[in-house]
């Protein structure tokens, strides 16, 4: 599986009727990812989390799927859990 089709599928867009993203977008999260699909793929979903419920006039809302996106992206997000070094000392 080619890293395109990989991100294609981490970001559930494998039907081409329902896509959010083209193709010239996921191959530049691809880029601006350093061909990292975990990473391209975390962004990837953040992006589809955008707020899409809508609020009509009359006080009707309807549901969005923010918190769906949100959920996988869990699943790709980098651990941040480095030793840092303390900017008090000295590189060693």
């Amino acid at each position: 599986m080619t890293p395109l089709e990989q991100l294609r599928s981490n970001l559930c867009e494998t039907q081409d009727e329902i896509r959010f993203f083209s193709d010239n977008e996921l191959l530049q999260l691809l880029m601006h990812n350093n061909e990292n699909v975990r990473a391209a793929s975390y962004e990837g979903l953040l992006k589809k989390a955008q707020a899409d419920g809508v609020s009509l006039p009359d006080g009707t809302k309807t549901a969005d799927a923010r918190s769906y996106w949100l959920s996988l992206a869990k699943q790709y997000r980098p651990c941040l859990n480095q030793i840092l070094q303390r900017a008090d000392e000295e590189a060693r």
